[in-house]
């Protein structure tokens, strides 16, 4: 039977002890909970995405997509199940540009990779700290996607994203994709201080951009998560802002999404080195330890 998704009840679900659970999974003796925090995820985003692949991994769900024809591109309902057995996605928002906050989470294995990822001109500069859900803002959207079809368009080929919760719902009418862009680069980083921006698509470096695809198309689990704004995103959908002081100057540099629509020349693939590929070798697996009871967003409230 389809099930259509409510995100406010799915958002607040205690935790439950079920056979089979992601918090039952060990990697050589150690909780695969632990295995991902000790990597550097980000412990609340982890269990949110916990929490949602428990409730919701393998069911399927009814979504507004985008339908890009030759002649015309239209929305309509389209469904998906999402897949909860071999990967997960998480984009810390809370970091800046110039550090690999896109973190691939192998569930089979424990491995993780991390990897830049651009935010929107209109969230910041180097630092996001704007988000919404409106068309034209040019910002990116917090909440949780998942990944739908494949097209090809001005990026080349690119991962269409359909927005699960209130914050970004209207990925799909705004364009918001997950596409290759040469302003994501360890070496625009190093000449610019931070990466380019996008139009507010989670844009990533070229040689990422297949491991996404194919990891990722039909129902792969991508949540964009902000430390200081979990609950913001939840109350008011339309704006989330957190104070921040950015000394960045807001100048649109050469090789970045506004420059490149408004007709500038985009860097070449041959001029900026792509972003390596694959997971991190040889992954350090904690020593086993009881695994601090985490409580659950419903019990986190009533502190």
């Amino acid at each position: 039977m389809l099930k259509t998704l409510s995100l406010i009840s799915f958002t607040f679900l205690s935790l439950q002890s079920w056979a089979g659970s992601l918090y039952d999974v060990k990697i050589k003796d150690v909780p695969l909970y632990d295995v991902f925090k000790k990597q550097g995820v980000p412990e609340a985003a982890l269990q949110r995405t916990f929490e949602f692949l428990e409730v919701n991994g393998g069911k399927t769900v009814r979504v507004r997509g985008k339908v890009r024809e030759r002649s015309r591109a239209y929305m309509a309902d389209k469904e998906v199940t999402i897949k909860n057995s071999n990967m997960a996605a998480i984009i810390d928002f809370s970091l800046p540009s110039s550090e690999r906050r896109l973190f691939v989470l192998n569930l089979k294995t424990g491995a993780v990779s991390k990897h830049f990822v651009a935010h929107g001109k209109g969230s910041g500069v180097k630092v996001a700290s704007k988000f919404s859900n409106i068309d034209g803002s040019k910002m990116s959207s917090l909440g949780f996607y998942l990944g739908g079809t494949t097209y090809y368009g001005s990026h080349g080929e690119s991962l269409n994203l359909y927005g699960l919760e209130s914050s970004n719902n209207k990925a799909a009418e705004r364009d918001i994709v997950m596409h290759a862009a040469d302003y994501v680069s360890e070496d625009f980083v190093k000449s610019q201080g931070r990466l380019g921006r996008s139009w507010g698509c989670p844009a990533v470096a070229p040689g990422i951009l297949p491991k996404m695809l194919n990891n990722f198309k039909e129902g792969g689990v991508i949540y964009a998560y902000h430390a200081d704004l979990i609950k913001a995103s939840s109350k008011n959908p339309t704006l989330q802002e957190v104070d921040h002081h950015d000394d960045d100057e807001d100048i649109d540099l050469p090789g970045e999404e506004e420059s490149i629509r408004n007709g500038g020349a985009p860097l070449t693939t041959s001029a900026v080195k792509p972003e390596s590929v694959g997971e991190v070798a040889n992954v350090p697996v904690p020593t086993a330890a009881p695994r601090e009871q985490i409580a659950s967003p419903a019990q986190a409230e009533q502190k």
